[in-house]
């Protein structure tokens, strides 16, 4: 958890339903927002922390092992129109990739990072604002058949949250298939 007065960083250890622990790692800065938890190092059984830079749009990785910071990372900066969608294995099995949004265009961007650093990127299409993401899945969540899917809730249609057959399958190639398309009404 991040606070968001003093910048300060508190793991809590969850043991079936229950918190079993916490640890303190540190003050980072008020100005930044934790965006997500994943495995951006590569280093297998390691839960890292990405944040963001409300005031530049900077991407900061934090390395986490036996609740102690190993290992940092600046990734680099994006717009202030980007806001965090979510972090799966979009790119494929091992490693997490951050999922952005445009607020603006409602365009989703896909940042593919391996071993502390963006190895690549891809558009995964764009929805109109009125649509909402609902999440992101991976099933399942590695080997070599790994599939991400985004999951879309449905908003201002008067149809409740999309189905899973809205739910549309990453391509072997995500730069060669547009992943989202716009939804269909009957």
């Amino acid at each position: 958890m991040g606070n968001t007065v003093s910048g300060g960083l508190q793991v809590y250890d969850i043991d079936h339903n229950q918190i079993t622990g916490t640890a303190f790692l540190g003050a980072v800065g008020s100005d930044w927002r934790v965006s997500g938890v994943g495995n951006f190092s590569s280093v297998p059984g390691e839960t890292d922390v990405i944040m963001r830079n409300t005031t530049t749009g900077g991407l900061q990785v934090y390395d986490i092992a036996n609740n102690q910071i190993t290992g940092s990372a600046f990734l680099g900066t994006v717009g202030l129109d980007w806001q965090f969608a979510g972090v799966a294995p979009v790119h494929g099995p091992g490693t997490s990739d951050l999922v952005l949004r445009n607020v603006i265009s409602g365009a989703f961007q896909v940042y593919n990072i391996a071993n502390n650093q963006i190895t690549g990127s891809a558009s995964l299409g764009s929805v109109g604002l009125d649509w909402q993401l609902g999440g992101l899945a991976a099933n399942p969540p590695s080997g070599a058949n790994a599939n991400a899917q985004l999951v879309q809730a449905m908003a201002g249609f008067g149809g409740g949250a999309a189905g899973l057959s809205e739910a549309v399958p990453l391509a072997d190639n995500p730069s060669q298939q547009p992943l989202l398309t716009t939804p269909q009404h009957a």
